[in-house]
């Protein structure tokens, strides 16, 4: 069986890995598509380096918008080349339409699938109704999530989020604070012009704690390169980095998918997010929630702090860090809304990636 996986970010690169070890497990199959260091070690022939997706953010894809064509031309070269029986999309909604839409003619011999549904109760709603037409089948994170598709004839199916099935012990926490400032360049570039005066402030203020920036391979250079080199441990070893996730007695993370992470690790986080002042505009015209993480989502409250655009400055952070570090309830009454929030991430209990291939039918 002939299978193409897209996968075009770290979060995605995790689920398709997960994906692929219960595909090989099922039946012999050959996979080809794009992922990252995770979904090459289980074994896709990746087309294309996760490296070049490396933009996020409204203004920043569209500056690009000529490497993406590119890019997406490419893919569709190939896909057609290859014939695929199945094709499934990670998240990356715009990059993973656009490419789907090109590929309709292949419709009679291939199938067409989704996985992480793109976030239309948040914006886009119109998104709903464009990725019906074109897809055979969705998986989603989120309980709430299948009835936006349904409703426009869309097979959709909740799966859980493969995070909270990963097991984890609980371990002493330690003095140890991490930095997470994102997982593109564009992202962490945005990030680290505030950040890293956030972190030179705790170097002052939080002298008994080990600081640590986690980060990938890829953007050890971004660091190197700062006109003010920041004098931290920088980790990218996978092993390492979960290793302090763990331990950390705070983590201060980039909005995003590495929060559902840290709250499987039980490990208080607060979260920051910086980006362009155009995609900053658009953003809060567009978006129709009030939060950025989905625990304060679902829950309707701040369980997570969050510092957003012009609440992302160092007295905010470091006030908000000291309040997490020293006070126990703070603390505990963010941890308690953790394991309900965990309680919710899974379909009894199940692996979503066995759970994806038992609807796949494979």
């Amino acid at each position: 069986m002939r299978v193409v996986i897209l996968a075009t970010e770290a979060s995605g690169d995790y689920l398709g890995s997960e994906l692929i070890k219960v595909l090989k497990r099922r039946r012999e199959i050959e996979i080809k598509g794009i992922g990252g260091e995770l979904m090459i070690k289980e074994g896709i022939n990746s087309w294309v380096s996760i490296k070049n997706f490396n933009a996020i953010g409204i203004y920043e894809v569209l500056i690009r918008i000529f490497k993406f064509i590119k890019i997406m031309n490419f893919i569709e070269k190939k896909i057609k080349e290859y014939k695929p029986h199945l094709i499934i999309t990670i998240d990356s909604p715009s990059f993973s339409y656009r490419v789907v839409k090109k590929l309709q003619n292949l419709r009679n011999k291939t199938s067409f699938v989704h996985y992480v549904a793109p976030t239309v109760w948040a914006w886009k709603s119109y998104r709903a109704k464009l990725f019906s037409g074109i897809y055979d089948q969705m998986f989603t994170l989120f309980k709430f999530e299948p009835k936006f598709f349904l409703k426009y004839g869309l097979n959709t199916k909740f799966v859980g989020h493969q995070i909270f099935f990963k097991q984890v012990k609980k371990v002493k926490k330690k003095k140890i604070i991490v930095f997470l400032p994102g997982s593109r360049s564009i992202e962490i570039k945005n990030n680290m012009k505030k950040l890293k005066f956030v972190i030179e402030k705790s170097k002052r203020s939080f002298k008994s704690y080990k600081l640590c920036i986690l980060t990938y391979d890829q953007h050890k250079d971004l660091f190197r390169n700062l006109h003010d080199p920041i004098n931290v441990n920088i980790e990218t070893n996978l092993k390492i980095k979960e290793k302090l996730m763990k331990e950390a007695s705070l983590a201060v993370a980039a909005s995003g998918s590495v929060t559902l992470e840290l709250i499987n690790f039980k490990t208080p986080t607060i979260v920051f997010y910086n980006t362009h002042w155009i995609t900053k505009i658009l953003l809060k015209l567009l978006v129709k929630v009030k939060f950025a993480s989905m625990i304060n989502i679902i829950f309707g409250k701040e369980i997570i702090p969050e510092f957003l655009f012009e609440k992302f400055n160092t007295n905010n952070l470091i006030y908000k860090m000291n309040e997490f570090l020293t006070n126990e309830k703070k603390k505990n009454e963010q941890l308690k809304h953790f394991d309900r929030f965990s309680n919710l991430m899974l379909d009894n209990q199940k692996n979503p990636s066995e759970l994806i291939v038992k609807y796949l039918k494979i």
